[in-house]
């Protein structure tokens, strides 16, 4: 139950063999994770998602799910819209505590880590919860 990596796959199965959702995005608030989307595409994508077993016997249930993403920001502006329209796409956000560069400029109130946050945090408020 502690199982981070685990819990994950877990759901992914639930996600597109029991709710029928045939994709996820991977949502990286970090620009440092830009090639995370990728490769978990490779690693998943090309071990899992077969559609016959080991006999070559067609499976009667899906057993992969489309993975994308873009880091945080630079989705926003492209399938975030879709997303908040009402195509249901579970979504793996995944943020920082603390900022690899860290910039404050002079006369801010808050860093540049700060305003990433707030979106990170708002994204899945607004998916979650909407707006009338």
């Amino acid at each position: 139950e502690k199982n981070i990596p685990v819990l994950l796959g877990l759901l992914s199965i639930w996600n597109v063999s029991f709710l029928g959702y045939p994709a996820r995005a991977i949502l990286p608030y970090s620009q440092a994770l830009e090639k995370f989307a990728p490769h978990i595409q490779q690693v998943s994508m090309e071990s899992n998602g077969k559609g016959v077993s080991i006999d070559g016997v067609p499976l009667p249930y899906e057993a992969g799910e489309i993975d994308f993403g873009e880091p945080g920001t630079n989705g926003q502006h492209s399938f975030y819209q879709l997303i908040h329209q009402g195509c249901v796409i579970p979504c793996d956000f995944i943020g920082s505590a603390k900022s690899q560069q860290p910039i404050h400029l002079k006369g801010e109130v808050v860093s540049n880590h700060d305003e990433l946050m707030s979106n990170f945090f708002a994204q899945p408020d607004a998916l979650a919860f909407g707006k009338t």
